[in-house]
């Protein structure tokens, strides 16, 4: 019985510490705007109205240093960049037409 509830003690412990190494691993790169709800896309391929996530795995499909994000909402210019970060935040203030 003893055994049994250390058993016990050690997976629920196991769970919470594992449960929080996701954030160590870059899930992707989150692209916010202002104003938010701004088509982002990476290469051709449509990703999704901002906030958006990118997950990592796209970005390392495209099999380089560096990818090419396109950020498009009507009344705004178009805004292109150039990254090579693999986790975090992107930031952009669209700038009306």
């Amino acid at each position: 019985m003893r055994k049994t509830l250390g058993m016990g003690w050690a997976l629920i412990a196991a769970f919470l510490v594992l449960s929080g190494c996701g954030d160590m691993v870059p899930r992707g790169v989150e692209v916010i705007t202002d104003p938010p709800g701004a088509m982002v896309k990476l290469g051709k391929e449509k990703i999704g109205k901002s906030p958006v996530l990118i997950p990592w795995k796209k970005i390392k499909d495209h099999y380089a240093d560096t990818f090419t994000v396109e950020i498009l909402k009507e009344g705004y210019r178009p805004h292109h960049l150039v990254a090579a970060q693999y986790g975090g935040t992107i930031r952009v203030a669209l700038q009306k037409e």
